[in-house]
């Protein structure tokens, strides 16, 4: 009879050969899976903008003009609280009670002056079309914005946060600007504080016109003042609202300070144009250019960005 052969067992030098080839492999691959995750989640990103650029259509439509930028220049709604029943939220929406100026809201009756606890569970309610998933999605923590530390009002409530802002022109005012000497800043963005637009008040097109974009948050600034707050509640409209143009570029890092348009995909930011495409913006593009797109009415000649 022949005897068992004997099992020969790895070496230990030929397990650290295996372990570094599987080691190698992970790392090819990691850049593969990290790129399609980052693309599945632009994808559903500008998803999200194209619904709120259908459903800013769909309010126009009904009311012939845009939503306004804040329905006064006090607790009352914005824009992303005005266009909910078109983002399937009408349930949500009609919290806020009914109003013959803007059917679904109390638009002149403060939020803090509703019972304080059913104000903050109105607010504290995130949408998911609101969130970015490369940046954060609404089921991550809770996206609740707190009291600003400084604000004019004490009655500045939570609420929560949204990763998209309407875009106000490049002035960084959502209205017309009469200085002391009779002399004026006018208002150049779709939004406009109080009083909606028209489509045909976007003399330059729509196709050239920015509605809506990715609104950078700096990394540390989540949930404060100016960058982050209530996207429902127009006292502090900074956290719904941004600029572009030579003041106002795209931010270029998640540690730029500046309150401007930007987001967490790599080198481009996303919008939501007048005619409710959604287009890509590589963060290359001049000031001055993003400032033709972010005003409804230079007159002027786009070039391509």
């Amino acid at each position: 009879m022949h005897a068992c052969p004997r099992r020969r067992a790895f070496t230990l030098i030929e397990m650290l050969v295996v372990i570094a080839i599987i080691s190698i492999l992970i790392s090819l691959l990691m850049p593969a899976v990290q790129s399609a995750r980052e693309a599945a989640n632009r994808t559903q990103c500008a998803n999200n903008l194209k619904q709120i650029g259908l459903a800013l259509h769909l309010y126009h439509d009904q009311y012939h003009k845009l939503p306004p930028s804040r329905t006064s220049f006090g607790e009352t709604p914005t824009w992303a609280w005005l266009i909910l029943p078109n983002l399937e939220q009408e349930t949500l929406h009609r919290l806020w009670g009914a109003s013959d100026i803007y059917p679904g809201i109390a638009a002149n009756v403060p939020i803090t002056q509703q019972s304080l606890d059913r104000a903050a569970a109105i607010f504290s309610t995130p949408v998911p079309n609101y969130f970015c998933p490369s940046f954060r999605t609404s089921g991550q923590s809770t996206p609740v914005a707190q009291p600003p530390k400084v604000c004019v009002l004490n009655s500045s409530l939570p609420g929560s946060v949204g990763d998209y802002a309407a875009c106000i022109g490049t002035t960084g005012f959502d209205y017309t600007v009469i200085f002391p000497d009779g002399s004026t800043l006018p208002h150049d963005g779709a939004f406009h504080a109080v009083k909606g637009l028209r489509f045909a008040d976007i003399r330059d097109g729509l196709s050239n016109t920015i509605l809506v974009g990715e609104k950078h948050v700096p990394d540390g600034s989540e949930g404060q003042v100016p960058w982050d707050c209530n996207i429902y509640d127009g006292h502090n409209p900074s956290c719904s609202m941004r600029c572009g143009g030579p003041d106002f570029p795209l931010a270029l890092s998640p540690h730029d300070m500046g309150w401007k348009f930007g987001s967490r995909h790599p080198h481009l930011c996303q919008f939501v144009l007048g005619d409710g495409s959604v287009r890509p913006i590589y963060d290359t593009i001049p000031a001055a250019v993003l400032g033709l797109l972010a005003n409804r009415n230079d007159g002027l000649v786009l070039p391509e960005y």
